[in-house]
């Protein structure tokens, strides 16, 4: 009899509601993992997007010169980005010392200011828009190529411009800095 007994309490079974809980608490804190890479991912792929919108409306202004056979030239800004470009200012230096503007600048150059067209820099261009900086407006202001060297080469502008998203930029057009080669 005594090994009847014995046999009727190894046979009854014991609650399992600890193993129940442990599974249901495996499951949440899987849950939450899966849910934090979720969020991870999202906002990883936000900053992305954004960044690359950042890219597509980059503003890119270049300069251009051109000259014709009489010796009568013109330079320009142009927009050859993918977005516009809000110029903030520009800096006007002859041979390293600051002026006001285009016209102390040619006064500063010994260039009678009658010769030549300006065009304001300050403004908004979109993509493709050229601006005039100089040009000159008859064949008695015309130049060879090695004076126009010359006298682009004793004047910078330093155009400061920003894009849509408010990233600043810097145009360095003629003298020694230029961003043109």
């Amino acid at each position: 009899m005594s090994s009847n007994s014995e046999s009727n309490n190894e046979a009854a079974p014991l609650p399992r509601s600890g193993h129940r809980w442990a599974t249901i608490s495996a499951i949440r804190a899987r849950t939450m993992i899966i849910a934090l890479c979720a969020l991870g991912t999202s906002l990883w792929q936000g900053y992305t997007i954004q960044k690359h919108n950042r890219l597509m409306v980059q503003p890119i202004l270049d300069e251009e010169i051109n000259t014709d056979a009489d010796g009568r030239w013109e330079s320009y800004v142009l927009n050859s980005g993918l977005g516009p470009a809000k110029v903030l200012r520009v800096d006007y230096r002859v041979d390293g010392k600051a002026v006001e503007g285009l016209g102390d600048a040619l006064k500063a150059l010994g260039e009678p200011a009658e010769c030549y067209g300006t065009g304001s820099l300050v403004h908004f261009y979109r993509v493709n828009q050229r601006q005039q900086v100089l040009r000159t407006l008859d064949k008695r202001c015309a130049k060879t190529s090695d004076e126009l060297k010359l006298l682009l080469s004793r004047l910078q502008l330093t155009l400061h411009y920003e894009s849509l998203y408010g990233d600043k930029a810097v145009l360095n057009m003629f003298g020694p800095e230029a961003s043109a080669p």
